[in-house]
């Protein structure tokens, strides 16, 4: 057991291990493990992680009740001092019953039609166009299904306003400018955080318009326009308007990107691999042209692939947590205060959760009851990523729409390095491609 206090050993200086880790999170985490052992320390802004890729580790640390866990203090700039990554304890998952139907039924009131109708048209744009980053389409795709599922936006002015501040935003954000507080400070519209605060201010009027019209328009369909109105009533400011333009802010930002990332490597692994891209056309082309949502998201095969493309591509490769109370994990002891980062990129390459963990194997999802139970590219437990439902579903009906009426000739077949880009780990390449029109078989 490790003295009173003591850290496990890692790599030293912040800045540089940040950087490294941002240019690389899956293969830094799997040297640093092999380097100094697992668990190993992490040098964080403000604050050392104590970090394992144990599964064992990780499954005790997710079961933990909501009391066990306090808030990490980063991000607070940007996503609001409400916004649900911000919140603990009981108050964490009251904001969590009150969200959580914006984005928990992902095929109510024709949305599963309006995510394939989104889908098809932002390919179609693409045929005939000169080679792009799947990236930037999926990027597109993902921003208006979010917006329409959330927010029920559908006219096409507001839809491209959102667009342009929020596509302002990401480009001035970086993984240092959120992480390192030196950095955080507002010389004015040209200065890198003033210019970034100048746009979550853009993006917040208008998530802002959009509540108050869902409040007063007692026809619309969906489940925001209750929650205004309730917020709007609150006496606990938690659950007022204020909070609920931070959470809304909150489920567009992690849904989108994370989103648009892994569709960008599912493009890459469905179309670099001619048997993996036959079976799913086998499995899709009976149920084409007319593609009913509900069928769609339950076809065997597509779900095992995104699974395995969220497996083997984590999208979030490493999860935080500060313990509010102590633990001891590969024989160090941990005290209440220390963070911990559950790492997603070492689990899913554990050999003991995953057989042949370093091969892309769709079917461990068919064969291996046990697979799912190990995956946890959406963490789990009382902090469970809240719109992993409608993540899955985007995916499956997106990929369905592309792979039936469309034919993708990748650029590059060579494996695509995970960097951190909107603070999710996407592909460097952003897989190019050039997309035509499905010919028949």
């Amino acid at each position: 057991m490790n003295r009173a206090g003591a850290l496990p050993p890692g790599p030293r200086g912040t800045l540089p291990s940040l950087a490294r880790f941002a240019r690389d999170p899956v293969g830094t985490h799997a040297d640093w493990a092999a380097r100094y052992g697992d668990p190993f320390t992490q040098p964080m802004p403000g604050f050392p992680m104590v970090v394992t890729g144990r599964p064992d580790v990780i499954r005790r640390v997710l079961t933990l009740p909501p009391g066990a866990f306090g808030v990490i203090d980063a991000g607070t700039e940007v996503m609001g001092r409400f916004s649900l990554i911000r919140l603990d304890g009981t108050t964490h998952q009251t904001v969590r019953r009150q969200v959580g139907p914006l984005v928990m039924d992902p095929l109510r009131h024709g949305n599963g039609q309006a995510i394939q109708e989104i889908a098809r048209r932002h390919f179609a744009a693409a045929v005939g166009q000169p080679p792009t980053p799947a990236i930037g389409l999926t990027k597109r795709l993902t921003l208006e299904v979010i917006l329409r599922s959330v927010l029920a936006l559908a006219d096409a002015n507001t839809l491209d306003r959102f667009a342009v501040a929020y596509g302002a935003l990401q480009s001035k954000a970086s993984f240092l400018l959120h992480f390192v507080p030196a950095l955080q400070i507002d010389l004015g519209p040209w200065s890198p955080w003033g210019r970034i605060k100048r746009a979550r201010q853009q993006v917040d009027a208008i998530i802002a318009a959009a509540i108050e019209t869902a409040g007063a328009a007692t026809k619309l369909s969906g489940p925001l326009g209750p929650i205004a109105r309730a917020a709007a009533e609150a006496s606990d400011p938690v659950l007022g308007i204020e909070s609920l333009r931070h959470q809304v802010f909150t489920l567009l930002s992690a849904g989108h990107a994370s989103t648009a990332q892994a569709l960008a490597w599912a493009v890459h692994h469905g179309w670099s691999d001619g048997t993996i891209l036959a079976r799913l056309q086998a499995e899709l082309d009976p149920t084409a042209p007319d593609l009913d949502p509900g069928q769609v998201i339950r076809l065997p095969y597509l779900d095992a692939f995104c699974r395995e493309v969220l497996r083997f591509r984590p999208i979030g490769p490493m999860i935080g947590r500060k313990l509010n109370q102590p633990i001891e994990i590969g024989g160090w002891s941990l005290p209440a205060g220390t963070v911990i980062g559950l790492s997603v990129s070492l689990a899913h390459r554990a050999a003991t959760g995953f057989a042949e963990p370093d091969a892309f194997r769709p079917e461990r999802f068919l064969e291996d009851c046990e697979a799912q139970a190990h995956a946890i590219p959406f963490g789990g437990g009382v902090r469970h990523c809240l719109g992993a439902n409608l993540a899955l579903t985007e995916m499956k009906l997106a990929l369905a729409e592309l792979i039936t009426g469309y034919d993708v000739t990748l650029l590059d077949r060579s494996p695509p390095q995970h960097r951190l880009i909107d603070a999710v780990a996407g592909p460097t390449s952003g897989v190019m491609v050039r997309i035509t029109a499905r010919k028949a078989a």
